[in-house]
């Protein structure tokens, strides 16, 4: 979902996170992992057309594809400091 911005990878469309879930690029039933590079969000109702199919099979195009994100620290992360003893730490 961060990694694509909420926005459907075969419609450009944003769908946030209630309109959108993961699809396995190449399905899970054909062979497909669980890894970065086979997983992208898209719409829920064109993963329920896309079903077990391949999306060339399905009519689809991918509009970029998937990667794995850049690896950063996590406390890149963190967005509020949730314990005192944290805010010598992160500067937020």
């Amino acid at each position: 979902y961060e990694r694509d911005g909420g926005r459907c990878q075969y419609t450009g469309e944003f769908v946030g996170r209630e309109g959108g879930n993961l699809d396995h690029v190449v399905p899970r039933a054909r062979g497909g992992r669980n890894t970065f590079e086979n997983l992208v969000w898209a719409k829920k109702h064109i993963n329920s057309v896309k079903a077990d199919r391949l999306p060339s099979e399905a009519g689809l195009r991918l509009i970029r594809q998937p990667s794995a994100p850049n690896k950063v620290p996590a406390s890149t992360t963190v967005r509020e400091v949730r314990h005192p003893d944290w805010s010598h730490f992160i500067k937020v």
